[in-house]
């Protein structure tokens, strides 16, 4: 009996059935190739009945070749897609959480050092009862900690022996502890304690994270242990809620070292304390829980300077039933569809097998279609025929409607492939785009309340009393010790370049950052300053637009502020700056939320931007954008809600880019508001689709000429002539089906150097040797050279018509672009070349004047064999082999 957790195996690329079929973007290809299939088993079955060129089981297989390899291709991509959808929601998940529990390590290590908490401490310890007294002002103290630092639920004071001297959370009946995290955060030497285990703490509380550190009296003893208890479960939800859509099927968990669910995006589907498998595959892999299959996938968080968690991952997981609804194309609807196929001609993103796909496909129609015009020209030529003849129509009308219907099932199915790829980069970027605004709010949230629980600082409320009191400046020793404490708390959050001390008036009292100890004396001038001084209440801030400053080397950041007031009457006696170190946070960021390859490494020319609702640039990881510029792109990127995003793609620096954008939506009480201003930021990702870009007309150029009832037979006329079709340099000629014997590949052409520029090698025909002529360069020579180099001699497109001259006893081929239809051309259309245009050399016999109801008036110019013999024997290349023979001469060959 296999176990719960046993998986199946999920490769794509060996096993796309078994993923096929929960793929609903791959139904409608699977549909057309299927009916398409039939109908080359039909028709190869009935060519084989009819002896004229007609049988096509090579070209049948190729297609069931091809057909099945399109649909693993796509079936991959759809996989690779869903896996891409899951590995984002496991990494970010893991990533955020981890920064945010780094934050959390600093604030246990500043809180315990924090003089209120620690005099009562010492107070609890050598005269209990006195301290008893001031427990409900300490815990107002906790009250007003957790007011700014939200992510925390409560706060708990221990006495060396385990009894509870103060905490926030007063419906909590626990006087005591007999965890061991006592004894650890007594003797441990570490900067802080991480324990996420149940605890007589938190009773019923079945995921408990808190963070613990030792309480020391003035004289360096430990005389208590305060803990931090996190939100655990609120924050993971928040995580989760931010990377689910409503009609997400992806569930997101997080597990521990044992493989066990510590939080659940979907607790019904998936429980916490359930066992799972993890899943470190690049490719993901399925797994089965409680019944059910899921297409999961793992992954371990970064870390972040330095700091790497407990150890716990991030598992995403979606019903195979459900896996790939993620994979439809919905990121590409705001592409112009001209634009798009423009990006898809020139992307790198697509492997040589893909690229090979649509080639591969035309080959298949230009071996049908050529199947069918030599089918046409046999019924033309051979009188024997017109016993099958009917039966010969049908069935060459059918081969080549399959040829056209070939072409475009592949051309559609390809396309989809290709979009599904790109799709797949502009979800990446999207999902990047959001997690660097994520990480961005989160940031500022810890910025917006450090700089107001700094301002509650006993330490500095009363050196300001003092300056307030005094002559500023004077006190040295003051300075100095306002300066100590400030370096200490610059130490413990280095995000800051420095942290500045004013009074009231707006002069500087002391700076943590030693570059800066000109200040202390001189008056700020900045825009926040005054309305610093006039805030209301402890639980406001302010934080100036994003600028260049003198306090920050004259470069652009921002500055969060906060009023110390007097613990009296509440009056402001100062205010505390702290100086954003916003150029290497920023680009920590941004460089965080690059997409990466499956090495793990940013995709190479892939940059990150974030930039202001006017696109002016804040911080960029391309240094062609500075602080400061313009980014010149799609409005759309920018008129965004907040929390709203988009992807698209554009132009930018000759290329094409695929670019995803998130608008700031701020966290929990944190938002992008300055005194009633938005200050919007939106976070843009950008990744390289190209290294060039193409106009919509070019690649028109580049495509097939489209030819009109190619290969089919009209009711024939009573007085008519038959014309085999084709096209050259863009015109469209002919000679009598009468004089063609078939048309054959050109790839079996064998270069003969040294022969002119009108014979481009020779072909082995019924065991001879025939000459090959390109006649571009005498019929149109202004265009034969364009039409080189856009059609080169190699493409598929290209065939050799096999012709027959003076009265067949000369025989050589025609290279030609393309083939045409074999034409019932009524006799009275056929009109003589005008003497005018016939100076004695010209290989054109007469001209068939279009159908009045022809909207292209397009002239067909009807080749003659003999005349092309006379050219070629008149002019300076070597056919005297052209009169005497069907094999070249040995020295000619």
């Amino acid at each position: 009996m296999r176990k719960r957790s046993e998986s199946r195996p999920s490769r794509p690329s060996r096993q796309a059935g078994d993923f096929s079929r929960y793929m609903s973007g791959l139904h409608a290809d699977q549909k057309s190739l299927t009916e398409i299939q039939g109908a080359y088993d039909n028709l190869a079955l009935l060519g084989q009945l009819l002896s004229a060129g007609t049988d096509i089981s090579a070209m049948r297989q190729a297609f069931n070749e091809l057909a099945d390899q399109l649909l693993d291709q796509l079936a991959l991509e759809h996989y690779k897609k869903a896996v891409r959808h899951l590995d984002a929601g496991a990494r970010v998940s893991i990533d955020v959480l981890t920064r945010n529990l780094f934050e959390r390590t600093a604030d246990i290590g500043f809180l315990a050092t924090d003089s209120e908490i620690c005099a009562f401490a010492e107070q609890a310890t050598l005269a209990p009862a006195q301290a008893a007294a001031g427990r409900a002002e300490l815990e107002a103290r906790f009250a007003e900690y957790v007011r700014k630092y939200s992510v925390y639920h409560d706060i708990i004071l221990l006495a060396p022996g385990g009894e509870i001297l103060a905490r926030l959370d007063g419906q909590q009946a626990a006087l005591r502890t007999q965890d061991p995290l006592l004894g650890e955060a007594l003797s441990s030497p570490a900067p802080y304690l991480e324990i996420f285990r149940p605890t007589d703490l938190l009773p019923g509380d079945p995921t408990p994270l808190i963070y613990a550190h030792r309480v020391e009296s003035t004289a360096g003893e430990p005389v208590g242990v305060l803990c931090l208890c996190f939100r655990f479960q609120d924050e993971c939800q928040r995580i989760f809620a931010n990377l689910l859509a409503e009609d997400d099927w992806t569930v997101l968990t997080l597990l521990d070292a044992d493989n066990r669910v510590i939080a659940s995006s979907d607790p019904y589907q998936l429980p916490i304390g359930a066992r799972l498998e993890s899943v470190h595959d690049d490719n993901g892999r399925v797994i089965r829980f409680a019944g059910r299959e899921y297409l999961a996938t793992t992954r371990a968080t970064q870390g972040y300077q330095g700091y790497a968690g407990a150890g716990w991952v991030g598992h995403a997981l979606a019903p195979l039933t459900h896996a790939f609804e993620e994979s439809s194309d919905g990121e590409l609807v705001e592409v112009p569809e001209d634009f798009l196929h423009c990006v898809l001609e020139t992307t790198h993103l697509f492997s040589p097998v893909l690229r090979e796909m649509p080639a591969r496909a035309a080959n298949i129609q230009h071996e049908l279609n050529r199947a069918v015009w030599n089918g046409n020209v046999w019924l033309a030529r051979d009188p024997a025929a017109s016993h099958s003849a009917a039966f010969a129509k049908v069935l060459l009308r059918e081969i080549g409607s399959t040829g056209v219907r070939t072409r475009n099932i592949f051309a559609e199915s390809t396309t989809n492939l290709y979009k599904t790829v790109l799709s797949s980069v502009l979800c990446d970027c999207a999902t990047q785009a959001a997690l660097a605004i994520d990480i961005m709010d989160r940031n500022l949230y810890e910025r917006a309340n450090d700089c107001r629980w700094w301002a509650l600082n006993s330490d500095f409320h009363e050196a300001l009393a003092e300056v307030l009191a005094n002559s500023p400046g004077n006190d040295k020793v003051q300075r100095q010790r306002l300066t100590d404490a400030l370096r200490r708390i610059n130490g413990l959050y280095t995000v800051y370049s420095n942290l500045i001390l004013f009074d009231q008036s707006g002069r500087v009292v002391a700076v943590s950052n030693p570059a800066y100890n000109d200040l202390p004396g001189k008056i700020l001038n900045a825009a926040w300053v005054r309305p610093t001084l006039g805030l209301a209440d402890s639980q406001s801030y302010c934080v100036s637009e994003f600028a260049d400053t003198p306090l920050y080397d004259n470069q652009q950041t921002y500055i969060f502020s906060a009023a110390i007031r007097s613990p009296h009457d509440d009056e402001p006696l100062g205010g505390i700056a702290i100086v954003f170190d916003s150029t290497p946070q920023f680009r920590a960021m941004l460089e965080d939320a690059l997409p990466r390859q499956a090495d793990g490494k940013p995709v190479a020319g892939a940059f990150a931007v974030f930039a202001e609702r006017n696109g002016r640039v804040v911080a960029s990881t391309n240094p062609e954008l500075k602080p400061g510029m313009p980014l010149m792109i799609g409005y759309e990127f920018f008129h965004l809600e907040p929390g709203a995003s988009c992807s698209n793609v554009i132009i930018h620096d000759g290329c094409y880019y695929a670019v995803g954008s998130a608008m700031s939506a701020g966290y929990r009480e944190y938002s992008q508001t300055t005194d009633g201003r938005r200050n919007d930021v939106v976070a843009l990702v950008f990744s390289p689709l190209s290294e060039r870009i193409v106009d919509a007309d070019s690649l028109q150029s580049l495509r097939d000429v489209a030819v009109d009832h190619f290969a089919t037979r009209q009711s024939k006329p009573e007085n008519a002539i038959d014309i085999a079709s084709f096209y050259l340099t863009g015109h469209w000629y002919g000679i009598h089906s009468s004089q063609v014997v078939e048309a054959v590949d050109a790839t079996r052409i064998t270069p003969m150097p040294s022969m002119g520029s009108c014979i481009v090698g020779c072909l082995m025909y019924d065991d001879q040797a025939l000459s090959v002529f390109d006649l571009s360069a005498i019929l149109c020579p202004q265009r034969a050279a364009i039409e080189r180099r856009r059609l080169p001699q190699g493409d598929a497109r290209k065939q050799i018509v096999i012709v027959n001259a003076a009265n067949q006893q000369t025989r050589f081929g025609l290279l030609v672009d393309q083939l045409g239809a074999v034409c019932d051309i009524a006799t009275q259309r056929a009109e003589a070349l005008p003497e005018m245009m016939n100076e004695g050399n010209s290989m054109i016999d007469s001209l068939i004047k279009p159908l009045p109801d022809d909207a292209e008036r397009r002239i067909l110019m009807v080749l003659s064999p003999d005349r092309i013999v006379q050219r070629l024997g008149g002019s300076k290349e070597p056919a005297r082999w052209l009169t005497s023979g069907t094999a070249l001469p040995a020295r000619e060959r």
